[in-house]
């Protein structure tokens, strides 16, 4: 039995992020870029250009805090350096850990996090998970440099990105009830599959196979393409750099560069463990979409998205 698109939107308000669960969290996201910007100013040389909100936050594909999956955000940093100068860009990055250690110093060590890209925060009361991205910006309008442990510098425009989604979003109008609900598969059964590779999937289905406004075959035509033996190659239409073989087992390109693979550190044995949850789930709907009752077509769908999966509608 088919699910249809109404059915499955009630499914996608039980789990979505609203915008009344933001505001919740926009003082703490506020105090902490406030806090953030004047450490920088009294610590160090840099200047903070402006600070822009990314990721699921800001494309509007987040969902709403559930079984310990906590609230995430990108926090990116536009600071006043030479993008040219390596050596800067690494220590901008550096200098963030230090600075959210000093503005919460009861805060326990575990409760942070660095890479060569980013450093992060945890509020474990909240359930906010904060990466704070610091970038120099570049020559190119709209693009940024941040250091990058293999090639030193990495090229991209968050700005670009969260258009290149909004774009998708206007191309489809359930695009992000599709992916939030890749993403509550993907929580359920802790699927190593970044958020923003779900969306950059959905979209390309979407740009090479047709836009799928029907939320069940959307899901079926992603959980299908993840999980064959060899995952193409995804490139985008973009105004900058050339796709080439990283050694990577997966490539799907940053819709803003394409010499930027965003599954680079994902090994053949990470994809591979992603594939096989992708095939079990895609024939667990596929078995579903047989049954000719709605209670063991539920039951089947709840082994995908968890025994919370309910398509009724909320009662207000």
């Amino acid at each position: 039995m088919n699910l249809s698109n109404a059915q499955l939107l009630n499914f996608k308000d039980r789990i979505k992020f609203t915008d009344e669960d933001k505001r919740k969290f926009q003082p703490q996201i506020d105090h902490l870029v406030s806090s953030i910007k004047s450490h920088i100013s009294e610590k160090t040389d840099t200047r903070v250009l402006k600070v822009l909100q990314c990721g699921s936050w800001r494309k509007g594909t987040i969902l709403k805090p559930k079984d310990d999956v906590p609230v995430d955000i990108d926090l990116v940093f536009f600071l006043d350096i030479d993008h040219e100068d390596i050596d800067s860009l690494e220590q901008a990055n550096n200098f963030i850990l230090p600075i959210l250690k000093s503005i919460y110093p009861k805060k326990e060590d575990k409760d942070f996090w660095d890479s060569p890209k980013t450093a992060g925060i945890e509020f474990v009361a909240s359930g906010l998970n904060v990466d704070v991205v610091p970038v120099g910006k570049t020559d190119y309008e709209d693009y940024v440099a941040q250091p990058d442990k293999d090639s030193r510098q990495y090229f991209t425009s968050p700005k670009k990105q969260l258009e290149f989604i909004s774009e998708r979003k206007e191309a489809n109008v359930n695009f992000t009830a599709i992916v939030r609900i890749l993403k509550k598969w993907r929580n359920v059964h802790d699927v190593d599959l970044p958020s923003f590779a779900i969306e950059l999937i959905v979209a390309h289905l979407d740009i090479v196979k047709g836009v799928e406004i029907d939320i069940q075959e959307a899901i079926l035509r992603f959980l299908k393409l993840v999980s064959k033996k060899q995952m193409p190659v995804i490139l985008f239409d973009t105004p900058y750099g050339s796709y080439a073989h990283d050694g990577a087992h997966t490539y799907i390109a940053d819709p803003t560069n394409q010499e930027n693979n965003i599954m680079k550190n994902s090994s053949d044995l990470d994809w591979n463990r992603i594939r096989i949850d992708a095939d079990t789930a895609f024939e667990t709907l596929l078995l579903a979409e047989e049954q000719d009752h709605i209670t063991t077509t539920i039951d089947l769908w709840k082994e995908v998205f968890g025994s919370s999966f309910n398509i009724d509608p909320i009662e207000n």
